[in-house]
Parts: C-alpha cells; structure tokens; sequence
C-alpha cells in the first residue's frame, strides 16, 4: 500500500557538530579510518572538513528549502569520474583541487552548512567533507570490466566511516581516490535536499573550472540557489521513501551505442500510429527497451503474466516550466517523478515508449500550465504520489515498480580539474529494479546500469531483443590507454 514506498516524515536528532579548519593540516588518524571488511580495494587515509575560503555573510546565514527539496529523502546525488595519471602527480591534483574547493564553496555556501530538520539549511560553514583514499589496483583493472560493487567502494557515501555523516546534516562529501598507476577517481556526493543531478553537474563543472584556471574575468557565474522562493515548504504527513530493497539483486551494465538508439528510433516511429509524437527521447527509447525485456524476464521467472507494473521516471523540471529555467546555473530540486502505468505485462515496445512519450508530455503541460504557482505544482507533486499510492494499493503482491534516473545531457565529460577531461565516468544505484542512465563516452550513446532481482537478471541479460541494440558491460581501457602515459 501506500506506506510500502512513502513513509511519514521522521524529525532528525543530529549529532555534535564537529568543526575543522580547512587550512589546517588536521586529520583523522589512518588507524581510525581505514575499514576491516576484507573484500575493500579502496582504503579510507584520511578525512577532514573543508571550509570556505571566505566567511558566508549574516544575510545569507539561512536557506529555507522548498516543497521538492523538502519531500525528498536525505540521500545522496552523486557521480564518479576516472582520470589518467594526471601531470604532476596525484598528490599535486588533490592539493589543488582541495584548495579550489574552498574557494568553490564561498559561491556555493549551503553546501558547507548543515540539514536542520526537512526544510532548513543553517550555513554555518561547518564545510563539506574532505576524504582521501588508496586503491590497490590499477585504474585499467577497473575499466576493463566496470563492476557495480567494486565502483561502490569509489563512493565516500558507501563507507562506514562517513556513513554518520548524512544523519549529522553533511551536504556534500567528496572522496578523491589514487590508483597505483597514478590515475585518480573523483567521487560527488551531494544531499538530494539540495542538489538533484542538474545541480551537482553545475558544481561540478564551476569546481573543476576554478581548479583548472580556466575562470573567464577570474570569477564563475554564481549560482541561483532557489530554496523557497518557487514553491515554499509545506506541512506535509509524508515525504519520498529513499528505501528499496536490494537484497538478491545483481547489476549489470550495458552500453546502447549512437547507431543502435537510432534503429531504436526506427522501430518506434514505424510502429506508430497516425497522431501519435514521434519524438522520442535516446533515454525513451532505451528505458522502453529495458523494462519490456525486464517485465519479460519477470514473467518467465515467476510463470505468470498478470504483472500490473508502475514505472517511475525522474525529470528535469527547468526547461518544462513556463518560463524555463537555465540549467546552467540554477541550484535546487527542479526534478520529479512521473508514473507510467502498465496493467498489461505483456506491452509491446512500442506500446511501452509510446506510454512514456505521452505522460511526459502530459507532465510537461501541467508544468507549464502551473507556472510558479506553488498550489499547482503541491497538487501535481502529491497527485503523482497519490497515483502510485492508489496503484499499489489495488494491485498490492501482483505489481512491478521500476524506477529511473538520467544523467545524460548534464556535459559531465567537460569536468575537467585541470589534468584532462574523464577517462569515464558513471553513476549507479543498486537498489532493486532501477535503472540508471549517463552518457556514454565518445558520443551520443547511453550507458545504462539495470538492477533486478538475481533470478530475473539471469533471463534478462541473455534476452536476444535486448542484445540486438546493447552491448554488455564492454571494457573501457582502450580509451584511457590511449590518452595516457601508463
């Protein structure tokens, strides 16, 4: 029922705050950090906090957040991306990028503050946090199979030793990584109170901009932190669950490039019937192709083709508002889910992009309709929550719930700190029956990240429709080995 993917809202008791200066040399000790679980690769030496370089004004000392930012979960938006060995040395490039964080952080000031309650940010520059670790492999062993646990172990937030960090109101950590060859992994993560995907690629690239020296008139343009001037906060019984169970479950990659989207493409629009939007979306196109063989997996394993399935698609509300909204500089949660309801499992393709093609241009009506009304878009928001709500409730044991999230079109492949643009870069989630989408290197290609349960997983890969259009989990080491020196 409803309370299965919403739950109430918990009031959040955090702990001491614990303040450091970032222009001191103070660390926790290596003993403390590092972890005890033997299958680790990638070993936590140091962490710290991470200041403004400048004080934040009085004036500026609160953000109240607004209804978006209040009803999602405190979890993390994140990204990885891999650089070659870097010119200098690793060590120079952390130093730098260290030092332009401090800077970056006095534009973008709610980052180093503190999560008080579901609306409030106090900005009380208590700073981000800071984490340097050793990887006991090459980068090349990494891209040459790209492993969803492995990669997880990348990412500051996955760590028991920054895992408090969340519950204590931390907006970002970072986590730099150095492989034995020199190569370095840079790891995001940002509270999605704050920062959804389009937001922490916007920090990403003004940081690495700063970093690199590449400041047009020595300064970036500073960021719009919306907070509660669209639509202020509410009181609300619920907020979005950040919990899906990812017990049994296995990842897997597949890389669906340029030419394979467009047959894609072909299929849809040939199937089409007269009237129907053949605009289809390479993110349409590719999830469509996903969930059907996903749902067939399903329907194979369990021997049962009665699957109501809801899919939930994450988008980008800044240029479906009427008037739009830059991506490039607007920071806040300016994304939603939008249903797709599926009561017949065995939907063909084009029955499944065409349903998503015509919900998103039924969310994008009623996006733009409501304007900055802060009624409208609470009704939209607690309507589209509602509708999941009613669905589970009716369907109950019977249904499916697919979740996806895109990163493509956020320009994460010009993050460039000052030692080359990524070797790669990705973004992923285990939890069950998601699928996570980012731009595939070199083009307009998709690499897409699909998690099921382990019985269905072990149909889905094998599936011939999707292996027609996806390759699966290809290496990535020949474009690394060709820019680089090792």
């Amino acid at each position: 029922m409803v309370h299965t993917y919403i739950r109430s809202v918990i009031a959040s008791s955090f702990l001491a705050g614990m303040t450091y200066d970032s222009r001191s040399t103070e660390r926790v000790p290596e003993s403390k950090m590092s972890t005890a679980v033997p299958d680790r690769k990638v070993r936590i030496v140091s962490s710290t906090a991470v200041k403004p370089s400048s004080p934040t004004p009085p004036h500026r000392r609160t953000l109240n957040l607004s209804l978006l930012d209040q009803l999602f979960p405190a979890g993390w938006s994140h990204s990885l991306l891999f650089y070659a060995r870097p010119g200098g040395g690793g060590e120079s490039l952390s130093s730098r990028m260290r030092a332009s964080l401090c800077e970056t952080l006095t534009d973008f000031y709610p980052l180093a503050g503190r999560l008080r309650g579901s609306a409030r940010i106090d900005c009380n520059d208590e700073g981000a946090y800071w984490v340097e670790a050793r990887a006991d492999l090459r980068l090349a062993d990494v891209l040459a199979r790209p492993d969803g646990t492995l990669l997880a172990q990348f990412l500051p937030s996955s760590h028991p030793e920054t895992s408090l960090l969340a519950a204590m109101g931390c907006l970002l950590i970072v986590q730099i990584t150095t492989f034995t060859c020199g190569g370095v992994a840079v790891a995001a993560c940002g509270s999605h109170k704050l920062l959804d995907g389009s937001s922490l690629a916007f920090f990403l690239r003004s940081w690495s901009a700063r970093s690199a020296g590449r400041l047009e008139g020595g300064r970036p343009p500073p960021p719009r932190f919306l907070g509660d001037s669209l639509v202020g906060p509410k009181e609300v019984p619920f907020m979005l669950s950040d919990y899906a169970g990812m017990e049994s479950c296995a990842t897997r990659r597949f890389v669906f490039h340029r030419s394979k989207i467009s047959a894609l493409r072909a299929e849809a629009v040939r199937s089409a019937r007269p009237g129907e939007s053949t605009r289809f979306t390479r993110v349409e196109l590719v999830l469509a192709l996903i969930v059907r063989c996903a749902l067939a997996a399903s329907r194979s394993v369990t021997g049962s083709s009665r699957h109501p399935t809801l899919l939930r698609q994450m988008v980008n509300l800044r240029n479906r508002m009427s008037p739009a909204l830059r991506d490039n500089d607007v920071v806040g949660n300016l994304a939603f889910g939008i249903n797709i309801l599926y009561e017949n499992s065995e939907s063909t393709f084009h029955e499944l992009v065409s349903n998503i093609r015509r919900e998103m241009i039924s969310f994008t009506k009623g996006a733009q309709a409501s304007g900055s009304d802060s009624g409208e878009l609470m009704s939209i928001a607690c309507g589209s929550i509602g509708t999941a709500g009613n669905f589970f409730g009716k369907w109950k044991e019977e249904s499916r719930f697919y979740r996806c999230s895109s990163l493509c079109g956020f320009r994460l492949y010009e993050v460039d700190f000052g030692s080359g643009k990524p070797a790669w870069l990705t973004s992923l989630s285990l939890a069950k029956n998601f699928v996570y989408m980012v731009d595939a290197k070199g083009g307009d290609g998709i690499d897409a990240w699909v998690t099921l349960d382990r019985r269905d997983m072990a149909v889905f890969e094998r599936d011939e429709e999707l292996l027609t259009y996806a390759t699966p989990n290809p290496g990535v080491v020949h474009h690394v080995m060709h820019h680089s020196r090792f």
